[in-house]
């Protein structure tokens, strides 16, 4: 799979390269054209996005390389978006409306600090999915092989601060429901904050 993916990221960069006036989209509706989009059940597949940051990282495990704030959590929205496949997503908030909904929330909040909050499943190919036989690759398209699932399922999770900086000694941080931002039907019940 790796070199599947490799394939398909040069294949990418050099089309893109010699070819300006075609759409990154363009190209990736051909790569993927052909993959049964209903198997992507989240609407989001990894490697059709761009990745603005390493979606990877975040995946609610605290680590030093995952912390957010407001720029990363708006990264974060941005590379989900555009991993958008099939039509199970294509109702997702346009992420410039999601952003002035966090400008505008601030805004109105006068001594609170609020926080915003995003919790994702998406898709990506296994990386064993080309050599395990789930996929095939022909003419730079990927196919997907009957009744085999190319696909595991992974988790974004973000929660970041609106405001970007904090003077004082005593904060009330507060999570509206409107400030979440979720495909899957978990309630968050915890929030702490380090």
């Amino acid at each position: 799979m790796k070199k599947l993916l490799v394939f398909t990221l040069i294949t990418v960069a050099v089309f893109l390269g010699n070819a300006q006036n075609t759409d990154y989209y363009d190209r990736m509706e051909y790569v993927f054209g052909n993959i049964d989009k209903t198997k992507v059940t989240t609407g989001f597949l990894k490697e059709f996005g761009i990745r603005f940051n390493q979606v990877e990282a975040y995946n609610g495990v605290i680590s030093s390389n995952n912390l957010v704030d407001k720029t990363q959590w708006q990264s974060l929205y941005s590379s989900l978006y555009t991993m958008r496949v099939g039509t199970v997503a294509q109702n997702m908030t346009a992420p410039n409306v999601v952003f002035d909904n966090l400008t505008n929330q601030q805004g109105n909040a006068t001594e609170d600090v609020l926080l915003a909050a995003q919790y994702y499943t998406y898709q990506q190919y296994k990386t064993n999915a080309l050599s395990n036989g789930d996929v095939t690759v022909t003419n730079d398209q990927i196919f997907d092989v009957a009744g085999r699932n190319p696909y595991d399922t992974q988790t974004v999770f973000g929660a970041a601060p609106l405001n970007k900086q904090l003077q004082g000694d005593t904060f009330t941080f507060k999570l509206p429901s409107g400030l979440v931002y979720t495909n899957t039907s978990l309630n968050l019940n915890q929030v702490q904050v380090i």
